[in-house]
């Protein structure tokens, strides 16, 4: 049976064990959306074992990415690598599918989420960010575009073809081309590509709450009516802050033989000690504060993981 809907997620190699925890959260917690779609992963540049330890997370279909040849990998590219720039693929999805969901790759679901499909009522769907302004996403002004317009987060998008206004693959192809003319202005990558888009194709966004994509850095007692949970800013989940369920997954991660989370910062001191105990492998050291630079958030790390704290 054809299916109706695409699911799509994409990040490089290095964040590969933070797209393994949101798989795991999706296909546990968004069951019937994961079953009624067909799920894709844009990789950009995996090794076979990454796709095996990914593909035992559920039904997924991974694909080799990589931007066009002739758009230049200087710096503000690789910031976030080309993967980040996968998520323009929705829309030439949305040729085959009639609703297409883009999610980020370092996200908690926590519900299920079939229902955002349902509850919009125009052609895209999108939550605004915690950047005011689109003008936070570029370095310089552009021209003929209003750079003053408030600003939607790329890491939760919902398209659906039947009130697709223009051509689903024409708005891919403008979405590289724009980002060939931006590449050495864009500040935040594919986010603000796609925030300029709704002004070039007359696109008029379906506001989502932000339950739908909401941040990290929340309360506790917002974060448990969340549909998506978000590590946006510094508050990423393998960055000092303990969020159970992150965790635990995590940990299966690592079990698996996934490559362990290499972007955290720790002082000498701190490597030195876990070389000495062999404790450098294990999950709760891996995601740890240091202990010497932040005595505080690691005794508070230390009580959440010891009490299975939710957040």
């Amino acid at each position: 049976m054809t299916k109706q809907t695409a699911c799509v997620f994409a990040c490089s190699e290095a964040f590969a064990f933070a797209l393994y925890v949101t798989l795991k959260t999706f296909f546990a917690h968004s069951p019937q959306l994961a079953t009624e779609s067909d799920v894709f992963i844009y990789a950009y540049r995996w090794s076979k074992h990454t796709k095996d330890i990914i593909s035992s997370c559920g039904t997924v279909k991974i694909i080799d990415y990589d931007l066009p040849a002739d758009i230049p990998r200087n710096a503000l590219i690789m910031r976030f690598t080309p993967a980040l720039y996968a998520r323009f693929e929705a829309f030439n999805l949305l040729d085959k599918y009639q609703n297409v969901i883009c999610l980020d790759s370092d996200i908690l679901v926590q519900k299920e989420l079939i229902g955002a499909i349902d509850e919009m009522t125009e052609n895209i769907g999108l939550v605004k960010d915690t950047l005011p302004f689109v003008s936070k996403n570029f370095l310089n002004p552009i021209e003929g575009y209003d750079l003053s317009k408030p600003c939607f987060n790329a890491g939760f998008i919902v398209l659906k073809k039947q009130q697709f206004p223009v051509s689903c693959t024409r708005t891919a192809r403008w979405l590289y081309s724009m980002l060939g003319e931006q590449v050495d202005n864009i500040e935040l990558g594919d986010q603000g590509i796609i925030n300029l888009s709704l002004q070039k194709f007359n696109l008029r966004p379906y506001v989502f709450s932000n339950l739908w994509n909401m941040p990290a850095s929340n309360p506790r007692n917002k974060l448990n009516k969340a549909f998506i949970i978000h590590s946006t800013g510094h508050r990423k989940f393998w960055a000092y802050y303990y969020f159970h369920e992150w965790y635990s997954a995590y940990t299966q991660w690592n079990k698996t033989g996934g490559t362990p989370v290499s972007i955290r910062k720790n002082s000498t001191q701190w490597d030195y000690l876990l070389n000495i105990f062999a404790l450098k492998k294990s999950c709760f050291f891996q995601l740890a504060p240091d202990g010497y630079q932040h005595p505080i958030k690691f005794i508070t790390f230390f009580l959440k993981f010891l009490f299975h704290i939710k957040y």
